[in-house]
């Protein structure tokens, strides 16, 4: 019975962390959602989101101290000498992928604008504190502590399959959701779990995820993940649903992502610069 709980080194198995992380997760998310709906009746998708990664961050800190005995940023918050790179290079390469999604489809007159610049404060504050929420989030919980404890217990590529799959299984209730954008959103996964496999850091995926959702959300003015979360800078139209428009769903929905995804994945593992991780 103890082998169940207990590894040789007679430490609790990775298995029942990952399990107690997200039940202290989940415990954590609902308290909060209960105590601030006493106080605010409706509550939008930013405090929502806000919630969110207090939950995450929480759990995360828990398990680090109690479990591993190590701080919080040691999950892969921790700044290094390559963190500035890493940042700066999420930053471009997350811009540079959605700018090639956007320019296909506006060559092609799928994409049309209306060049007429929307309000810009607050509004361009409002949009990168949600993108930059939602990266911090969604990372934390998909690429932090359950996804290394996964590696530990088992490899680097069954860990990137399980949460991938996970994490395109997280957006399947998203609106205008379609089979093209179930692959591309377990696609990101694998491209952002590549990317904390190479550097050992969550710095890089934070990057990337944000950089992706705010230009694509923010600057090119299209649904991210099916819905559009916030007031955009443009106003966009989608002119034909289809397998390169992505449809309603947006860029996300479309094949030339798929090809973006992957090229982009092997990119960041063959880049000498980023601190090179052996994957097991």
């Amino acid at each position: 019975m103890k082998a169940i709980f207990l590894n040789k080194e007679n430490k609790i198995r990775n298995g029942w962390k990952i399990l107690i992380f997200f039940v202290n997760f989940i415990i954590l998310l609902s308290l909060l959602n209960l105590a601030l709906a006493s106080f605010l009746p409706i509550m939008d998708i930013f405090i929502s989101e806000f919630i969110a990664l207090i939950s995450v961050v929480i759990s995360t800190f828990l398990m680090m101290k109690f479990f591993e005995v190590k701080n919080l940023w040691d999950v892969g918050l921790r700044l290094k000498p390559n963190t500035i790179y890493e940042i700066t290079f999420g930053l471009v390469l997350g811009f540079a992928m959605i700018t090639f999604v956007v320019a296909i489809n506006l060559i092609l007159g799928y994409y049309r604008y209306d060049l007429t610049l929307n309000q810009i404060y607050p509004q361009i504050f409002e949009a990168l504190s949600f993108f930059l929420i939602v990266a911090f989030f969604e990372e934390i919980l998909f690429r932090g502590y359950p996804f290394q404890r996964l590696i530990d217990g088992t490899n680097s590529i069954i860990a990137t399959l399980i949460f991938s799959i996970a994490f395109s299984l997280a957006h399947f209730k998203n609106p205008n959701i379609n089979s093209i954008a179930l692959l591309n959103i377990f696609l990101a996964g694998v491209w952002l779990s590549a990317s904390y496999i190479k550097t050992r850091s969550l710095w890089l995926p934070i990057s990337l995820h944000f950089s992706w959702n705010f230009f694509q959300g923010y600057l090119y003015s299209l649904p991210v993940s099916g819905s559009t979360l916030i007031e955009p800078a443009f106003n966009a139209e989608i002119l034909n649903e289809n397998i390169i428009s992505g449809g309603n769903f947006g860029p996300e929905g479309s094949v030339i992502t798929s090809f973006v995804l992957a090229i982009a994945t092997i990119f960041i593992l063959k880049n000498k610069r980023l601190n090179d991780v052996k994957i097991s």
